[in-house]
């Protein structure tokens, strides 16, 4: 697609531990929805860089993970216990804060056009 290589492109993934594992390999990350937090992975010299943190929201926490068989294993069995997974494709050369950002607008979109976007909780005793 002339003049969209830079574009960050972002689709729904099937719910697959090797299918999710496979596309981390090849480059992708991975958003990891589970009720109303999102967790991006993908490599970083040969670790697992984890973000997680609260759909549109500004705070979070990172997780280094080691690229071992034991914390591969960790990361695969998260495509089972979470709610919905997205393949985010984008250039090595991009800053992956800016991936983030791009692929979450993207994400709340995607969650509100499918009625699913996660409800905040109200004090309904306010």
């Amino acid at each position: 697609m002339e003049g969209h290589e830079n574009d960050v492109r972002l689709g729904p993934l099937e719910k697959d531990g090797e299918k999710m594992m496979s596309r981390l390999e090849s480059g992708s990350m991975i958003g990891i929805l589970s009720k109303s937090e999102v967790m991006y992975v993908f490599r970083l010299n040969g670790d697992y860089q984890c973000f997680i943190h609260p759909l549109g929201a500004p705070e979070g926490r990172r997780k280094a993970l080691p690229g071992d068989e034991e914390h591969r294993a960790v990361v695969k069995n998260l495509a089972a216990l979470a709610d919905q997974l997205f393949e985010i494709e984008y250039q090595p050369d991009m800053h992956p804060m800016g991936v983030m950002e791009a692929a979450e607008r993207g994400i709340i979109e995607f969650l509100d056009m499918i009625g699913q976007l996660p409800v905040e909780d109200h004090d309904f005793m306010a």
